[in-house]
């Protein structure tokens, strides 16, 4: 990931999508709110470094979107966490059968899980390779086509609000021969080359954010010229059963005669509704829930999920982490989820194997 920067340039982007919305449109002006608030507790068992207990405001969003006609669509969205920052901004046309184009801040179409809605993730935080080797956010110019069975998005893109420096291009392929309201079987290809600015570093926390211990962490890795990213993807469900696994790679190429570096990182999951329900899909994504029981939907969970950041040189250490998840459903606004984590970090010959038990209120509208 790349180094921050302030950049005032991304409001050009902003102010120049909005300027777009006057075109005419059957459909009327349509607006409304979204938001999320998602508060995290952690307990921990630490081992060799010290984790205190604590809690975290994770998320506190606000936002709107709507439509300004059957054609034209927006979405904005700041989060109140830290120093305050801009998530999505964006402005989509629709009137091409072909596609639709979206102009803004969106993120890149590299990862199931990462484009995932946080308030859809099957567990509280995002799998060790997807929190260190996606690129979330950036401002940029993205065409998307979708399909019952396939999807497709490419993306240029620049830095992001919030000061990610860098530019390149990524695209998304997936498949889903299998695609009715009882079974899903998805398949995808994702592909990003991004022009570096500078150093850059690769870690990552430890599947918990109440904690800002990184247990897996090259360090700056100097003279950063080109960092190409790959990742494969799949997933299955069959009424309330559903299993996922991605696999991501990144090469970083270097000025100077320096070694490439290559790392990289895969996940398996698990899920199982007793209450029956099944994981909403859609464009290549998995969605909110639409029905639950009538005293909520219950929600069983296990993920492993490993990240190798040592090559040559490079000793940023590897994990392997075990997750056991609990999540209640309480409606469409009100979630509660529990996980318990079992750390197992190996860097420059020493060994920290801590166990995390994390718990998450999220409320969204």
């Amino acid at each position: 990931m790349s180094v921050r920067r302030p950049v005032r340039r991304g409001w050009l982007w902003v102010s120049a999508a909005a300027a777009l919305c006057v075109a005419p449109g059957a459909r009327a002006f349509e607006v409304e709110p979204v938001g999320r608030l998602h508060v995290d507790y952690a307990a921990h068992d630490a081992d060799v470094r010290p984790l205190d207990d604590d809690v975290l405001l994770r998320r506190a969003r606000i936002g709107v979107q709507g439509e300004f006609n059957d054609r034209w669509s927006f979405e904005a969205e700041y989060d109140f966490v830290g120093h305050g920052a801009f998530k999505t901004v964006a402005l989509e046309y629709e009137g091409w059968k072909q596609g639709a184009f979206t102009i803004g801040q969106i993120k890149v179409p590299f990862g199931l899980e990462e484009l995932t809605s946080s308030n859809n993730l099957v567990f509280i935080e995002r799998a060790l390779p997807g929190d260190s080797l996606s690129l979330s956010r950036r401002l940029g110019f993205a065409f998307d086509r979708n399909s019952d069975h396939y999807t497709v998005a490419l993306m240029g893109f620049g830095p992001s609000i919030d000061g990610h420096e860098g530019n390149g291009a990524g695209a998304r392929f997936t498949l889903a021969p299998v695609n009715s309201d009882h079974a899903v079987l998805h398949v995808g290809v994702a592909a990003v080359t991004e022009r570096a600015r500078g150093d850059v570093k690769f870690n990552a926390r430890p599947e918990s954010r109440v904690t800002d211990v990184k247990f897996v962490n090259t360090g700056d890795l100097d003279d950063a010229r080109q960092i190409h990213r790959l990742g494969l993807e799949a997933a299955w469900r069959n009424g309330p059963v559903s299993v996922q696994a991605e696999w991501m790679h990144a090469a970083i190429e270097r000025n100077a005669g320096l070694a490439e570096v290559n790392v990289d990182g895969w996940y398996v999951a698990g899920s199982w509704f007793l209450t029956g329900e099944s994981r909403p899909y859609r464009n290549g994504t998995f969605r909110s829930l639409k029905e639950y029981h009538r005293g909520g939907a219950w929600e069983l969970a296990a993920r492993y999920s490993r990240l190798d950041l040592d090559d040559g040189a490079v000793r940023g250490g590897t994990e392997s982490n075990w997750t056991l998840g609990v999540n209640y459903h309480a409606g469409k606004h009100l979630r509660i989820m529990a996980n318990y984590i079992d750390v197992r970090s190996r860097r420059r010959g020493v060994a920290d194997d801590p166990r995390i038990l994390l718990l998450r209120a999220q409320l969204a509208f």
